[in-house]
């Protein structure tokens, strides 16, 4: 690209962003994690609305709900890696190839899942014919392979420096780790076979899962450190900078120890019925 060609696309991305805001800043910023979570935010559109129109149901539950929980989880994940992963110190073209796997990976899970509740069969731990369990372990591999790239950047970008705030790598790398563990506790779900342990104990708003033998809550809080770890991390940097915090790296690990205690809680939880 000649010097010519360089400022002009650089002058259409500046336009982009100051006519579209954040949208246009994140597809600056990540132009195939931005498409994918604005997919999936449409899809969460049309599985909520076939959760009302569909009277389908599957294990007890709307066909369309899972596929409504999925997109919208999946939008919100590629979006914040999209945002976040440009203030990763890592090669750009390693990133970008990171950025396709991830899209790729979660496109083809959303695929699958929607696919399922189009038939009217579960997509997790739906084992029932030869497709359904062909289904599942692709979707396994899948999500694995994805995970092990996300993990990747924060390998990659660990030890480098940062072009944030000390407090705000912190927590962009603190949240990325916890992430990752979060989307293996559903690999080990998956590998007991069951997500659900019967028990008359309460069950979260909304979701309904339960408190005692459910292991999706303790996936739920280890998944959405991608999003809290980093905002502690920038909101300690913010209130530094303003003098209002004076050890900010301490803050983010602060909150960074309180949700891995309830992420373990919300684990042992999950599993104390199947170990009595």
């Amino acid at each position: 690209m000649n010097s010519e060609s360089a400022a002009t696309a650089t002058s259409g991305r500046a336009t982009l962003r100051t006519i579209t805001g954040p949208i246009g800043e994140l597809w600056c910023r990540d132009p195939v994690l931005s498409a994918v979570a604005a997919i999936n935010a449409v899809l969460f559109g049309a599985f909520a609305v076939g959760t009302v129109l569909d009277p389908t149901v599957v294990n007890g539950e709307p066909a369309w709900l899972k596929p409504t929980k999925f997109a919208g989880s999946i939008a919100l994940v590629c979006a914040t890696l999209g945002w976040l992963g440009v203030h990763l110190p890592v090669d750009p073209d390693f990133r970008r190839r990171v950025s396709r796997i991830v899209g790729v990976g979660l496109l083809i899970e959303i695929v699958l899942i929607g696919g399922q509740a189009a038939r009217g069969v579960g997509s997790h731990f739906n084992r029932a014919t030869i497709l359904d369990g062909a289904i599942g372990g692709i979707m396994g591999v899948t999500i694995v392979i994805v995970t092990v790239a996300i993990a990747a950047l924060a390998v990659r970008a660990r030890g480098n420096e940062f072009d944030v705030h000390p407090a705000f790598a912190a927590g962009i790398l603190l949240g990325i780790g916890w992430f990752v563990v979060g989307a293996f506790e559903g690999a080990a779900m998956i590998a007991i076979q069951s997500r659900v342990v019967e028990t008359t104990e309460p069950t979260v708003p909304v979701v309904g899962w339960q408190l005692v033998g459910d292991f999706r809550l303790a996936h739920f809080v280890g998944l959405h450190a991608l999003q809290l770890l980093p905002l502690a991390g920038y909101l300690a940097a913010v209130g530094h900078r303003r003098g209002l915090v004076d050890y900010p790296r301490r803050v983010v690990y602060l909150v960074t120890t309180g949700y891995v205690a309830v992420l373990l809680v919300t684990a042992a939880l999950g599993v104390a019925p199947a170990l009595m």
